[in-house]
């Protein structure tokens, strides 16, 4: 992963309710409604550093939902993790920003998204 860009996404498991889709290789598209979003990401710095994601809601910066983890010295294990609830009055296309320090040799992540049903 480069130092700076979007997270590459997949589907693992397609929404049959098609309220939750992929758009392209690093965003979804989400219909109107409420959705819980959960992330963990992990990756081994070189050196002391630092990564940060920050999701993105139709191009706009979500600063409320970054997370950010920083390193004391070379070979540590960063792990960063969020969870948040969120209302999408209309359509929106979601991604992920990433932002290091450094280029990372290898980063685990996990993503879920899952839509609200409230009455």
């Amino acid at each position: 992963m480069p130092e700076r860009g979007n997270l590459p996404l997949k589907m693992e498991i397609p929404d049959i309710t098609q309220n939750i889709s992929l758009c392209n290789s690093n965003s979804v598209v989400l219909t109107p409604g409420y959705y819980a979003v959960s992330y963990y990401i992990s990756t081994v710095m070189k050196k002391n550093g630092f990564i940060k994601i920050t999701p993105l809601f139709n191009d706009g910066k979500q600063t409320m939902y970054s997370a950010y983890a920083e390193s004391a010295k070379r070979k540590e294990m960063l792990v960063i993790a969020r969870y948040f609830i969120m209302e999408i009055p209309a359509g929106s296309r979601l991604s992920f920003v990433w932002h290091s320090s450094e280029d990372a040799v290898k980063i685990n992540m996990n993503l879920s998204i899952v839509k609200l049903y409230r009455q």
